[in-house]
């Protein structure tokens, strides 16, 4: 965060210097928006250095004004996660000023980044995106929708064992979903035009759920990877644009894109959000998987197991856009397996050869192949074909991790390195140097399978060390 002076008064702020509660010392300035001022402080008996919102005596006495500040501050408290900004404490100022002391972040926001690289490398926008989703998961589970999702609320921090680290920050007009108190009208146009969908462009602004913030996410993709958002023009404009028109194909302005990657965030934009995908993990690893498309085709012509499936006609197919042509695709595959069947049991039969070779990276390797395949298929035979074999993949898995009682250490890694899955975020997050692999099979809240493959992934990627 880059400290300013306040821009709006030739006077220096009555709060700076001064120590609040006895407990922040307030030093400097380092934002002004319309919802308040940020300060930097310190926690004077812990010599922490903390962010401190506060919102201006003016808007303490509307109420709507207040109750949306103090809602963010129990929203957001109510949220442990490493991509969810950390609140520390709430109060209000001798001079009645609600404020919330937040962790104080280095770094910069999204929107930052954009001004001075306007156009972002693949892999480097799909890790953000990722770890956004990762962050938005959990907020999502404790039924809260952001609503403003959007580059100036993205924050990019840095970590010594993991390079960029994002946080989710402004819950300022979340809501909770399960809340009876409605500070947004029906009709009400709240948040910024060019992320808002379009329920929310229309002013249904109470009735937008979690499906919201993922058309947000997609369109914040959108303009990482294309350098513009797919609307263009003034506000009205672009909230006329936003309800009625399809964006732009990404592929039309972004030459050489993995084919996958348009139809995904096609989908997650949808003008209707049953037609999204169901969750923001799902488009998260959607996105994920479209993005590396042509390395796990390569991978697995490596391995010889050839055939004639694109990922990006399993994610068209699949598609509820295309409800026609996955209609078209079920009855052509009724009277029995496809090339895309056939091409996955190869896969796993090529996996069952090297495991039984002892060719343990082999094995490993085709073994993820399998398992993006059926990712991207998202079929029940996929589904079926890896339960029947769920004892050679865990197996195969188990192989290449090696001793479970060794150390799981980080290794440092490159700004541009391969993007995370969001649940391998949050295992990394949870990971210091001394768990093992096995305390972490054993408290992942993930099934025992999920966490092998994604603890074997992040080995093979060199992002952990089994030592």
């Amino acid at each position: 965060m880059a400290l300013v002076i306040d821009p709006f008064s030739p006077e220096p702020h009555p709060l700076l210097g001064t120590v609040l509660r006895g407990t922040y010392e307030v030093r400097a300035i380092i934002d002004h928006g319309g919802m308040g001022i940020v300060f930097e402080a310190e926690q004077v008996r812990l010599h922490r250095k903390v962010a401190i919102k506060v919102l201006p005596v003016h808007l303490a006495q509307e109420q709507k004004a207040l109750l949306r500040f103090e809602r963010e501050a129990e929203l957001v408290g109510l949220l442990q996660h490493p991509h969810v900004v950390q609140i520390v404490d709430y109060d209000t100022t001798e001079r009645g000023e609600p404020y919330i002391v937040m962790e104080f972040l280095h770094g910069e926001s999204l929107e930052l980044r954009l001004a001075r690289e306007p156009v972002l490398p693949l892999t480097f926008a799909v890790r953000i995106a990722t770890q956004v989703a990762s962050g938005l998961a959990a907020v999502h589970e404790a039924l809260i929708v952001h609503r403003d999702l959007k580059p100036a609320n993205i924050f990019l921090t840095e970590l010594p064992a993991e390079g960029v680290h994002v946080k989710l920050l402004d819950f300022g007009i979340g809501k909770r979903l399960s809340g009876r108190q409605h500070l947004t009208g029906e009709n009400d146009v709240m948040g910024t035009p060019d992320y808002m969908p379009p329920e929310q462009a229309q002013g249904r602004t109470a009735h937008v759920d979690q499906r919201g913030d993922q058309y947000s996410l997609a369109v914040i993709v959108f303009e990482m990877l294309a350098g513009r958002g797919p609307f263009q023009g003034e506000m009205m404009e672009i909230l006329e644009q936003v309800i009625v028109s399809e964006p732009p194909r990404i592929e039309d302005l972004v030459p050489g894109l993995p084919a996958g990657v348009g139809p995904v965030l096609r989908r997650a934009m949808s003008k209707l959000p049953e037609q999204r995908f169901d969750t923001i993990i799902e488009f998260a690893n959607a996105l994920s998987v479209a993005a590396h498309e042509d390395a796990v085709l390569a991978s697995v012509v490596a391995h010889g197991a050839h055939s004639t499936l694109r990922l990006t006609g399993v994610l068209e197919a699949n598609s509820p856009a295309n409800p026609s042509a996955t209609q078209a695709s079920a009855r052509a595959s009724a009277p029995g397996p496809g090339p895309s069947q056939l091409r996955l049991k190869k896969v796993l039969e090529e996996a069952k050869r090297a495991r039984s070779a002892r060719d343990i990276d082999l094995a490993a390797a085709l073994v993820e192949d399998a398992f993006c395949l059926a990712d991207a298929l998202g079929s029940p035979e996929a589904r079926a074909a890896l339960e029947h074999e769920e004892a050679l993949l865990e197996g195969s898995l188990e192989m290449r991790l090696g001793r479970r009682d060794r150390a799981l250490r980080l290794l440092p890694q490159p700004e541009d390195r391969v993007s995370l899955l969001p649940e391998e975020a949050f295992l990394l997050s949870r990971i210091d140097g001394v768990v093992s692999a096995e305390e972490v099979l054993d408290l992942s809240p993930l099934p025992r399978l999920r966490t092998l493959r994604l603890l074997v992934r992040m080995i093979r990627q060199n992002l952990l060390r089994n030592e």
